[in-house]
């Protein structure tokens, strides 16, 4: 694989991870415990850092803190207050993410395509 290839393709890698993680996201957001037990989710996000010769190393990171209150008294889980643990996520914030993301993968593709199409053509090269 090329340089261009493995930058691109770790690119694809990341826009993928966050993708996943804001649907998991945007899946656990209505999950509820009881206050002060253990989270039901924990939001996830992912880290990114550059790699030496190009190119991005991607994980999935849990992040804090992740629980807020929310008022519900109809839960079964609602203290006295009515109010249970829930996971602290934005939906607008979550969509944005799914949207860049969507844009990085696409990005990053068409620079794979670049590549290969640059590849195919050095191999094509008569001397």
């Amino acid at each position: 694989m090329s340089p261009a290839s493995a930058i691109a393709a770790s690119g694809l890698v990341a826009a993928t991870l966050k993708l996943g993680a804001s649907a998991a996201n945007l899946a656990n957001a209505s999950d509820a415990a009881k206050v002060g037990g253990k989270a039901a989710y924990d939001p996830l996000g992912v880290q990114t850092s550059p790699l030496p010769g190009g190119g991005v190393a991607a994980r999935v990171v849990t992040l804090s803190p992740g629980q807020t209150l929310a008022f519900d008294p109809t839960s079964a889980l609602a203290n006295a207050q009515g109010l249970v643990q829930a996971p602290e996520i934005d939906p607008v914030s979550e969509v944005s993410n799914r949207l860049l993301a969507r844009q990085a993968f696409a990005f990053s593709l068409e620079a794979l395509k670049v590549a290969a199409e640059n590849e195919k053509t050095l191999l094509n090269i008569k001397v």
